[in-house]
């Protein structure tokens, strides 16, 4: 997955140092999943990890109150892309580290920004763009798995399963049957 190897740095870093993480979750069921995959795996690595979700049914970072980044070092935004890398600026401006781990198709403004981000997006240069958020997570979480030869990821499937059934993403991928299968 593009740019999987810089987001295992951070979140590696960050578990090793202490630092606090705070996962943001996007309201549907494959956000939801995503953001229990990340919160599960970083509890399990022994991390200082919350997570949160916007109220009602706002996507992303348009209506997420910023100012309580002040109390986290990384912050990483599952299933909730923003195209607008002005959004993203405010975030790292509050000095937390930003992952965003994906599945939607972002904007060229965003990939061509100047932002201090990372984005994990199966969307981007990956065979299988029907990947779901929950799945790229996974994904994400198993890549942290090999590095620290760990397994904390391999009883999270379920959860990506629920996550790319719930988005109705494809089962002619390969890669989705294999997720959904192992977790049912």
């Amino acid at each position: 997955l593009h740019n999987i190897n810089k987001a295992y740095q951070i979140i590696d870093d960050g578990i090793t140092m202490g630092e606090r993480f705070l996962i943001l979750a996007d309201v549907d069921t494959d956000g939801i999943s995503a953001g229990a995959i990340m919160t599960r795996y970083l509890m399990k690595a022994g991390a200082d990890a919350d997570v949160t979700i916007n109220e009602g049914k706002s996507h992303g970072l348009d209506t997420f109150d910023i100012s309580i980044l002040k109390n986290y070092d990384i912050f990483i935004v599952v299933d909730s892309l923003n195209n607008n890398p002005e959004i993203y600026r405010r975030v790292t401006d509050t000095g937390c580290k930003l992952i965003v781990l994906d599945h939607h198709i972002p904007s060229q403004e965003l990939l061509e920004s100047d932002v201090p981000f990372v984005l994990v997006s199966s969307a981007v240069d990956y065979p299988n763009p029907e990947l779901s958020g929950a799945g790229v997570v996974l994904k994400m979480c198993l890549y942290l798995d090999e590095m620290n030869l760990t397994d904390y990821a391999s009883d999270l499937y379920w959860l990506a399963a629920a996550g790319i059934v719930g988005d109705m993403c494809s089962m002619a991928s390969q890669e989705n049957r294999f997720i959904v299968n192992k977790g049912l």
